[in-house]
C-alpha cells in the first residue's frame, strides 16, 4: 500500500491527506484540517481519520507560553488562521474573529463573542487582510503529538500564536477597527 501524498492547508499550512470531506463555506481550511478541528472542538479528534495521517508544516513557528485563560479563544484564532478568499463574509469573517481575539487578549473586555456582536452592527466596513507565510504560526495540529509534533501545545499557546503572528502584520488596522467598530456606540 502506498502512503498518500501529503497536502498542505491553504489556512495554516499543516498537511494532510487528500480528502473530499465537507469544508466550510468561507473559511479557508482544507477538507483534512476542517475534520479534525471540527472532531476536536467535539472532543474526539481522532474520528476524523486526519490525526495518524497528518503532519505540521516544515517550518518551526515558536511556541508562547502558555495562557490557560485564552482557551475559549480557540475557535476565533482558527476562523482567522483559516481566513478564506475574497468573499464580503470570509473578509467580515476574519475581522470578526480578530476583534474578539483583541478585546479579550488586550483586557478591554472579558467576555468572549462580546466584540463579534458590535462588530457585525455595521456590514461591509472591513478588508481582506494579508495573510501571513505559512509556517509562522502554530497551527490546529500542534495540539496532538505525532506527525512532527514532540510536545503538544495547549490550546492557549495555539490562539497566542495566531494572534501575535496576524497582529505583526495588521496591529494598527485592527487596533483601529476596534475603537471604530466594537468600542464606539
Amino acid at each position: 500500500m502506498t502512503a498518500a501524498v501529503l497536502q498542505p492547508c491553504p489556512g495554516c499550512g499543516a498537511l494532510y491527506p487528500p480528502s473530499d470531506g465537507p469544508t466550510h463555506r468561507y473559511l479557508g481550511a482544507s477538507a483534512g484540517c476542517f475534520a479534525l478541528f471540527s472532531w476536536y472542538m467535539v472532543g474526539n479528534p481522532d474520528a476524523s481519520g486526519m490525526l495518524a495521517e497528518s503532519r505540521i508544516p516544515p517550518m518551526a513557528a515558536a511556541v508562547p507560553p502558555a495562557e490557560p485563560s485564552l482557551d475559549m479563544l480557540i475557535g476565533d484564532a482558527y476562523g482567522v488562521q483559516h481566513h478564506g478568499e475574497e468573499s464580503p463574509q470570509a473578509i467580515q469573517s476574519v475581522a470578526v474573529h480578530f476583534l474578539d481575539l483583541h478585546g479579550v487578549i488586550t483586557g478591554q473586555t472579558k467576555t468572549p463573542g462580546w466584540a463579534i456582536n458590535r462588530a457585525l452592527r455595521t456590514k461591509g466596513v472591513f478588508h481582506k487582510l494579508a495573510p501571513p507565510s505559512q509556517g509562522n504560526a502554530l497551527t490546529i495540529r500542534h495540539l496532538f503529538p505525532g506527525g512532527g509534533v514532540s510536545a503538544p501545545i495547549t490550546r492557549s499557546q495555539y490562539v497566542r500564536s495566531v494572534y501575535d503572528t496576524w497582529m505583526a502584520l495588521h496591529g494598527t488596522t485592527v487596533a483601529l477597527w476596534y475603537e471604530r467598530y466594537v468600542a464606539q456606540d
